[in-house]
């Protein structure tokens, strides 16, 4: 499996956001994508899921445009992980996981459709959440059944944005290792924006840097978190170590811009 973008540009109300992407992404990987506030991380998580419309450029997945696929041939191919859950959609856990079978359903669910929402919860642990209403569940536990959903639905991609922005540590390290797992499970493709430098260092494969509409950093994170790279984006200086055999950012202070 792989994503192919190319010249990929996107405006809002003639502002440019997204500036020439160029990018081949390979699956069974996870690959974080960081940047400033307001660098277009978002924004082209959506170009990728079709949420928007790019006004120039490609999107391919396995050398099919994105743009030639319908909404449930894309839901086949990839899943989507907002950055906030729906806590006022008010359904039973196990309905709102049978949603994410809608892609490969014909008329009705089946046995078997019940089955995959069964084995989502138990990934995940959270089968004593299956009658819960979504909505009075923990922001924690929301995270955990959107992520069942995105399992429920058997794609190739998985898209994150910013999945553990609102989470405490605890569940932040429990979400990841999900995602990992599936990764190394199942082949998949994570595809996640994140702030935390230390989280994309721990778990991705390769890092993407974007700052104002461009990547221009994209490689394994030894490569792409380097002292010199962290300063010219974000201007703070830090110090990188090794804890557990994976990189360790600390930042020290504002950079000098000087």
């Amino acid at each position: 499996m792989n994503i192919q973008i190319k010249d990929l540009d996107f405006s809002y109300s003639g502002e440019r956001v997204l500036k020439n992407i160029n990018i081949d992404i390979d699956g069974n990987q996870c690959v974080a994508i960081l940047g400033p506030n307001g660098a277009g991380k978002s924004t082209f998580i959506r170009c990728i899921n079709k949420l928007l419309k790019p006004q120039r450029g490609s999107i391919c997945i396995d050398d099919t445009n994105v743009n030639t696929l319908s909404r449930k041939e894309l839901a086949k191919k990839l899943s989507y992980i907002p950055q906030s859950t729906w806590s006022l959609f008010s359904l039973q856990v196990f309905d709102m996981l049978l949603m994410g079978r809608r892609p490969h359903i014909a008329w009705r669910n089946t046995e078997n459709d019940k089955i995959k929402v069964i084995e989502s919860m138990k990934i995940l642990n959270i089968e004593h959440l299956a009658l819960r209403q979504f909505n009075e569940l923990s922001g924690g536990m929301q995270q955990k059944v959107i992520i069942a959903r995105a399992i429920v639905q058997e794609t190739e991609v998985i898209l994150l944005d910013e999945p553990i922005s609102n989470l405490d540590i605890r569940h932040q390290f429990e979400v990841m290792n999900i995602v990992k797992e599936l990764i190394d499970k199942k082949g998949i493709l994570a595809l996640m924006v994140v702030h935390d430098l230390n989280i994309a260092a721990r778990y991705a494969d390769k890092i993407a840097i974007m700052n104002e509409g461009e990547i221009v950093f994209y490689g394994p994170p030894a490569d792409v978190l380097s002292k010199n790279n962290i300063a010219s984006i974000y201007g703070v200086e830090v110090d990188i170590g090794r804890i557990e055999n994976k990189l360790s950012v600390v930042p020290i202070k504002i950079a000098d811009r000087g």
